[in-house]
């Protein structure tokens, strides 16, 4: 990782390991990096000077072993995963409080969040361009609905970049000019 100064300048770099997924900062300024390729790193939190502050290993018990973080989202008052195998939807708060939810929705690159609401974008093969609308239920997620997520003229999706923040998915097509916002905030259409 590489931390430039206010103006630009490459003040120091230090090293957050491999297969990096994701890159998010939160409001305080520490990163979050969700790793893939079966890496045993899974998701770790590092502050701006490259001091290790938190790593999902053995501080998410009922998580399963998380070898490849899926969906990260990096929220103002908690951060949410959806890492591989099991597919649980974590949930970490401040001083490294880990929530473990059980959850059906395989596959999901993507995940928002709005109050109990989890909206989950992606999957495996035919469902790459899926979206589940999930209601938190005690100690797991319910699916409620299920769509598609299409281009304004109705068509697919293209090959594509996703960045979850809070109830936000942000979904930037290839050529990789412009950004779409998916809002799990929203009033949802009955129709889905």
């Amino acid at each position: 990782m590489q931390v430039f100064d206010a103006l630009g300048r490459a003040s120091w770099t230090f090293d957050v390991g491999d297969a990096v997924e994701h890159l998010l900062v939160d409001a305080g300024g520490d990163l979050w990096v969700g790793h893939f390729d079966e890496n045993p790193e899974g998701i770790r939190r590092w502050n701006a000077s490259g001091e290790l502050l938190w790593e999902s290993g053995a501080t998410a018990p009922g998580a399963g072993w998380i070898m490849d973080c899926y969906a990260l989202n990096v929220g103002r008052h908690a951060v949410w995963a959806c890492p591989y195998a099991e597919f649980p939807v974590l949930e970490i708060r401040e001083g490294a409080q880990v929530r473990v939810r059980s959850n059906g929705v395989r596959g999901a690159r993507a995940l928002a969040v709005a109050g109990e609401r989890i909206v989950f974008f992606g999957g495996y093969g035919d469902d790459a361009d899926r979206l589940v609308v999930c209601a938190t239920a005690g100690s797991g997620v319910a699916p409620v609905k299920a769509t598609r997520l299409v281009r304004p003229d109705g068509g697919p999706i293209g090959r594509r970049r996703v960045v979850s923040r809070d109830a936000r998915v942000y979904v930037q097509e290839e050529p990789y000019t412009e950004w779409c916002v998916l809002d799990a905030g929203a009033t949802l259409p009955s129709a889905l």
